[in-house]
């Protein structure tokens, strides 16, 4: 699992329906520089080391990638998780 840092920083976008068509140069043109992303199935994988709020990745992903989305970091899902597994 990530460290600390990175459970602020890595973001879950699970995604209301699997992207048809994947536009990487329109995903690339909008990241920064230290970001990366991933699609696997129904879900946008995005590391935003400089912080989600600021990220226009972050911000556009749903439209580029033609879906609706919510999105949670690495922390919250941790938790989410913990909690089902407590059930």
């Amino acid at each position: 699992p990530p460290n600390e840092a990175g459970g602020k920083t890595l973001h879950f976008f699970f995604l209301e329906h699997r992207p048809r068509n994947i536009d990487s140069t329109a995903l690339d043109a909008v990241k920064a520089a230290s970001e990366s992303w991933q699609v696997i199935g129904r879900t946008f994988y995005l590391h935003a080391p400089e912080g989600f709020h600021t990220s226009k990745l972050g911000a556009k992903a749903e439209r580029i990638l033609g879906t609706s989305a919510t999105a949670r970091n690495w922390r919250t899902v941790s938790k989410i998780l913990e909690m089902v597994n407590t059930l």
